[in-house]
């Protein structure tokens, strides 16, 4: 498995796997005259270390007091911030306590009273008999890495007692070293019941159903043949089969290795497992069981390439490991869903585990090698906190579901948890039927302000580009070829009204330009503009009189965003602004008195490669700069190094965009949408934002991961035969104003996103809209969340986010369309 570098086959003598933070006690048995609990280290790390061939060592270090803040973190003059905050450098501890990993070592996994998982093994050097030590880790741990770790300490007792390697070694054969991980602990903090309790309930709650008519995973149906077939055999209604959302007990034969794939492509095997097969059929809008037992494997193909092999008896599928199967983990449901395409046709696979262990490991396993396969280069050799935060991001928080799951005692109380977590019911009767009286919205061609004004020069080729709106007035500006459309708001009848059109924009000594990245500017009376084939100069256009009125060169440098020093700075006569270069950081001046208006003291450039590509300032001014690489960085104010580094989950940032408060960080990426929560939640600056104040090294940033569901993208995938990819996405703003919904495009579709469903782990927190055309971009009217401006190709549109839906078949395809594509 690619879980440590010692069973990738490195040959590097270090620590394997650390957990960077916990607690370590000493546990006593009762009898004993001294106290049955002793705490040793408040604050500490856990970490495998290689001694020799075939030997291993469990060591716990006491963290230093100061290690929250690396050397300079708050210096204004510290300038190197190559290294990730969420990376601490390791520093020499003064205590260390030594244990020899073997099978006398009992290593177990369990839950203290307080609902805290822990480590607990026997101390041998104790000075009395049954003595015990445990590692109490903190609430933020994700489970998947606790499973991890078990498991390369089980792997570790197996090469040791065998002497060779473990990468033969199958579920069965680790089996004996987990015999001990449900023993009776020997001291009343511990609660050895609640690690069976956790290992048998069911965390969807068995055999329940959500109400929502739409919920597309409410009804899961058996049957013999394939997709294709052209015969389905529904369940007779006396049969039983266990429920898609069910978590068997986990068994000896559930957790056993499967053999070998008998076809697959050549290469190193990751992993391999078992798990039942559904289909997404469009049609009846639900999953369809086609095998048991398939068998699972992720495979190394060539440098940083991995497939996804699945075989069974029936089943024998492939697909490379990438964005654009719009992979997606449902752990609740110890499930993995993804797009499978071929012939033109796309289908949504629903690999089902036996259990939720093996679900977390194929999503550990999983998640390295999308991450490599992404940024091309080793995961292991990515510090250790940039490893946790790629395997404890994702669309919802497993561990606070989990942890309110186990408070919950009656079938009832589980019951009200799934459907207040996957049953939207907040469209009354009433809101309904005003959704399905209100009228069509008016749309205005942007080819017929165009022709109006050329009439000799035919039918355009050209098509909308950009959409701007502004702030300080009902004003809307679309860019379309070298011409600048201005719309405006009906206040009367919410329309959107063509009001003029800037045509043959140019330079100011009167050359031709492709004008883009407009941004208003000098309280929305003027624009800045870029030509795209030049990179080192911007333009200032008057909206009044509509020219480019003035030049500005950035030097040798490349300017590829730009952005308001604050927030809402088009709201004033505020003059400089901010722009990222490839690598560096910059303000612009236009009252510097040179060809170059960059204001040198007020800027940072990096020696290093940071491949800079967006920016976005808060209402106090705070800084968020994305990059190509996919990492995101953090100042509270230009010229000084990076408060804090969030590491890359693989894609580029193609946009970044801050709530006024900087306490949420939209990050567009071109599969996904990434809604970050930039407050500290631990440590001594708990309270405080990463704008402001470095993450403690133990904290890694709350990342949630908003894509569309696969059964969702399979339809838009088959219906527009092209991939997701999101436009920018937006908050709503308005000064004063609360952020609470999130909207972005991909298609033709407008997908709009309730930042509390987000929060409360909705599976499907989006609504949805369908154009008769590609979306440009899309954009909610400044001050308000119920209406949006939307640039099509070559249409203007207006509508409230009342008119959206909750996605279904009809709301993604035309019925005629799916008649004639399954027919």
């Amino acid at each position: 498995m690619n879980i440590v570098k010692k069973f990738m086959g490195s040959g590097t003598k270090q620590d394997l796997l650390v957990i960077p933070s916990g607690q370590f006690d000493l546990l006593r048995s009762q009898q004993s005259p001294k106290a049955s609990l002793e705490c040793i280290y408040n604050d500490s790390t856990l970490a495998i270390r290689e001694t020799t061939r075939f030997a291993y060592e469990l060591v716990v270090r006491k963290m230093s007091d100061n290690l929250e803040t690396p050397d300079g973190e708050e210096s204004e003059d510290y300038s190197d911030d190559s290294i990730s905050v969420l990376s601490t450098q390791s520093k020499k501890k003064e205590d260390e306590w030594i244990f020899e990993v073997n099978d006398a070592l009992e290593f177990h996994k369990n839950w203290n009273k307080q609902g805290d998982a822990t480590f607990v093994w026997n101390n041998l050097q104790g000075d009395e008999d049954e003595e015990k030590v445990q590692f109490v880790m903190p609430s933020d741990v994700a489970l998947n890495e606790i499973e991890q770790f078990l498991q390369t300490v089980h792997r570790c007792q197996f090469e040791v007692k065998y002497k060779k390697s473990s990468l033969s070694a199958t579920a069965s054969d680790l089996l004996q070293f987990e015999s001990n991980s449900l023993g009776v602990s020997v001291e009343d903090n511990l609660d050895p019941d609640l690690d069976e309790k956790f290992k048998t309930m069911n965390i969807a709650s068995n055999n329940m159903e959500s109400e929502e008519e739409d919920d597309d995973d409410d009804a899961f149906e058996d049957a013999n043949d394939t997709f294709r077939a052209e015969k389905k055999i529904p369940l007779e209604s006396n049969q039983s089969a266990e429920p898609v959302n069910a978590n068997p007990p986990s068994t000896v034969e559930h957790s056993r290795t499967p053999s070998p794939l008998a076809k697959t492509p050549a290469g190193e095997e990751q992993c391999r497992l078992k798990a039942s097969v559904y289909v997404f059929d469009p049609i009846q809008g639900q999953f369809i069981l086609q095998e048991n037992g398939a068998k699972v494997a992720l495979i190394k193909t060539g440098k940083y390439e991995y497939w996804l092999a699945i075989e069974g008896k029936q089943i024998k599928l492939g697909t490379d490991v990438s964005p654009s199967i719009n992979p997606t983990f449902e752990s609740l449901r110890s499930s993995f869903i993804f797009n499978y395409s071929f012939n033109n046709v796309t289908l949504s696979y629903l690999l089902k585990f036996d259990s939720l262990q093996a679900c977390i490991t194929f999503h550990s396993v999983w998640s390295k090698c999308f991450w490599m396969t992404l940024n091309k280069e080793p995961f292991e050799e990515i510090p250790l906190e940039e490893q946790k935060y790629v395997l404890n991001s994702g669309p919802v928080s497993i561990e606070k579901q989990l942890d309110e799951i186990l408070a919950l005692d009656s079938e009832d109380e589980r019951e009200q948890y799934i459907k207040r977590h996957e049953t939207e019911a907040d469209l009354s009767s009433d809101e309904e039927e005003e959704e399905q009286a209100e009228r069509s919205k008016k749309v205005i061609s942007s080819e017929s302000f165009e022709e109006k004004y050329h009439p000799l020069s035919g039918k355009s080729t050209d098509s909308n580009k950009s959409l701007t709106v502004a702030f300080r007035n009902d004003r809307s500006y679309v860019l379309r070829g070298n011409k600048l459309g201005v719309f405006k708001t009906d206040d009367d009848d919410d329309d959107l009204d063509f009001v003029t059109v800037i045509k043959d924009i140019s330079t100011l000594d009167g050359g031709k330009m492709d004008p883009h990245n407009p941004m208003l500017y000098m309280e929305d009376r003027s624009l800045i503009l870029q030509d795209s084939s030049d990179k080192k100069k911007l333009y200032k256009m008057d909206l009044e009189r509509g020219k480019v009125v003035e030049e500005w060169g950035t030097g040798e440098r490349d300017i590829v965003q730009y952005g308001p020093n604050k927030k809402f700075d088009q709201l004033t006569a505020e003059q400089t602004i901010l722009g990222v270069s490839p690598n560096g950081l910059l303000k612009i001046d236009p009252r510097v008195n040179t060809a170059d208006k960059t204001v040198l003291d007020q800027s940072k450039e990096y020696k290093t490669k940071t491949e800079f590509s967006s920016i976005c300032t808060t209402e106090n001014g705070s800084i968020a700069v994305g990059s190509e690489k996919g990492d995101v960085r953090l100042y509270d104010r230009l010229g000084i190094r990076a408060k804090t580094r969030v590491p890359s989950l693989g894609e580029p940032n193609k946009f970044v965009s801050a709530s006024s408060d900087g306490k949420w960080l939209l990050v567009t990426c071109e599969s996904s949408i990434l809604l970050m929560d930039m407050t500290i939640k631990t440590g001594k600056n708990t309270g405080n934002l990463g704008f402001l104040k470095s993450f403690p090294s133990s904290e890694v940033v709350k990342t949630y991961i908003l894509k569309i569901c696969p059964e969702d993208a399979n339809d838009i995938v088959n219906y527009t035969q092209k991939p997701i990819s999101f436009t920018r996405a937006h908050f709503n703003i308005g000064v004063g104003k609360q952020e609470d919904t999130i909207l972005s495009s991909t298609g033709p579709y407008a997908v709009s996103w309730s930042l509390e469903k987000i929060l409360a782990g909705f599976r499907k927190p989006y609504k949805m809209k369908r154009y008769k055309s590609n979306i440009i971009e899309d954009n909610f009217e400044f001050g308000t969340n119920k209406k949006i401006i939307v640039a099509l190709e070559n249409d203007v549109s207006s509508s409230k986010t009342k008119s959206f839906k909750r996605p279904n078949k009809d709301v993604i395809m035309p019925s005629s369309s799916l008649t004639s594509f399954y027919s």
